[in-house]
């Protein structure tokens, strides 16, 4: 018998009539325990593995999580894919593991599987993959529910995709994207899973774009729009969502972190002044840096509260919630190949940011 609790981040594959786990083949009877969820066979994997490939064409070789999750319908199955669970009591976990089944099923919440010449087939979309779509967003917004309300007023479009020709086919860019032009959020369905391959979850795709579909909403009409280059809620004409002091932490922090960039940029830097947290990619457009900081946000907490506390604490107060008291280390990759940048001496791009 193996544990879930273990063992929830390892690909699973196929081994004759069992699995493979990590490194550790299963046999047809041999047993992995799922806490509350109770037990599965090796069997019962399999079969579950079988029809998983079928349903996303093989793209990906899932979690044990993510198929677990599948097989038993359950989302909390999935709770490490989102942090927050990490700080939260029993109470407020099953709270949140309904807020994710409510949404995985919110008709406004329009979620669908392409696949090769944009043929739907969203009737095949694995459950864990609509659950891991919903409780990304039920973590961002599990202290915020009007400003959850007021997004789901109406629909979001989200389209995952199995193959990368399926993704392309329907428009999409580097493996995921926002469509302004469609109001769209365009992900390769093996993408969604990339950043949970270790014992803490990475690299956040799904995320960043989302932040993306964050900045092009506008609260006062529920409708897609323009780059605002803010999150809702920071903005004055978003009503009852809006939150000032959000707003005056934020933009005091984002012109912190535009001078650190400018000071690079024009060669005025000194040594020993502290580098901006991101990357000169998110400084393109104000869209790439509210899509950029979210990320960073909620990946990176310590580091981030650290180098920017006004920034960090607009997004905490819009947020209601400091992600910190759920990471015990941070995600350091960003962060570090962030400062790896700006150590070199490399001159970076004319920024695109505006700082109001």
């Amino acid at each position: 018998m193996i544990e879930l609790s273990q063992t929830y981040y390892h690909q699973v594959a196929p081994a004759g009539a069992g699995v493979r786990v990590g490194d550790r083949e299963l046999a047809p009877g041999e047993l992995l325990a799922c806490g509350e969820l109770g037990a599965l066979s090796a069997a019962e994997l399999r079969r579950g593995l079988g029809e998983y490939a079928t349903r996303t064409r093989g793209g990906h070789r899932p979690q044990l999580a993510a198929l677990v999750g599948f097989i038993t319908g359950a989302p909390a199955a999935l709770a490490s894919y989102f942090p927050l669970t990490n700080a939260l009591g029993a109470g407020e976990r099953a709270a949140f593991f309904a807020l994710v089944g409510r949404l995985a099923g919110d008709p406004n919440l329009d979620l669908r599987l392409l696949d090769d010449g944009r043929r739907d087939v969203t009737a095949e979309l694995p459950r864990d993959a609509a659950y891991l779509v919903a409780g990304q967003i039920a973590e961002i917004f599990f202290y915020r529910p009007d400003i959850l309300g007021r997004l789901l007023a109406t629909p979001r479009r989200i389209r995952l995709y199995t193959t990368p020709r399926a993704f392309a086919d329907d428009g999409g860019v580097a493996g995921g994207c926002y469509s302004p032009a469609t109001g769209s959020l365009q992900l390769l369905l093996a993408r969604l899973y990339e950043g949970f391959y270790g014992p803490a979850p990475g690299v956040a795709p799904f995320l960043h774009e989302f932040g993306h579909m964050l900045d092009h909403f506008d609260a006062a009409s529920a409708s897609a729009s323009a780059s605002a280059g803010l999150l809702p809620g920071l903005r004055p004409g978003d009503g009852p969502i809006y939150t000032p002091a959000a707003r005056e932490l934020f933009l005091r922090g984002k012109r912190l972190e535009l001078e650190r960039y400018l000071r690079r940029h024009d060669g005025r830097a000194a040594p020993g002044d502290p580098p901006p947290i991101g990357h000169p990619y998110v400084f393109q457009n104000d869209s790439e840096f509210i899509a950029g900081y979210l990320e960073l946000f909620l990946r990176s907490p310590h580091a981030f509260a650290r180098m920017n506390p006004d920034l960090f604490a607009g997004l905490a107060a819009l947020l209601g919630y400091d992600p910190r008291r759920a990471w015990a280390a941070d995600f350091a990759f960003y962060i570090d190949e962030n400062a790896r940048f700006y150590a070199s001496g490399q001159r970076p791009a004319r920024p695109g940011v505006t700082a109001p």
